[in-house]
């Protein structure tokens, strides 16, 4: 998925994910939702959908790094996506 915000371009295939969260409805995984890294250095917020929600769409959002900690509070994160964020500044230890 690619779309243009601000004149970058933000392409889900060149992008590194850094945390990543399902979504289910009523029972059945209805898409992901993920926080990403262009290679140039800009986050993003990428909502995908696999069609179980009408109203879940594929988007591709523009979100700045302050941002991020509120975004991602509450997920629940593995080992993996904690050390990236914590490279990242992002989020720190307790």
């Amino acid at each position: 998925m690619k779309t243009v915000i601000n004149g970058k371009v933000y392409d889900t295939d060149t992008m590194t994910t850094l945390v990543s969260n399902t979504t289910y409805d009523n029972g059945n995984c209805s898409g992901q939702t993920r926080i990403c890294k262009n290679p140039g250095g800009s986050y993003c917020y990428v909502t995908g959908s696999n069609g179980q929600n009408l109203f879940r769409i594929n988007c591709i959002e523009a979100i700045a790094k302050d941002q991020i900690a509120e975004i991602i509070d509450g997920w629940y994160l593995n080992d993996k996506e904690f050390k990236a964020l914590l490279e990242e500044g992002i989020v720190e230890q307790a």
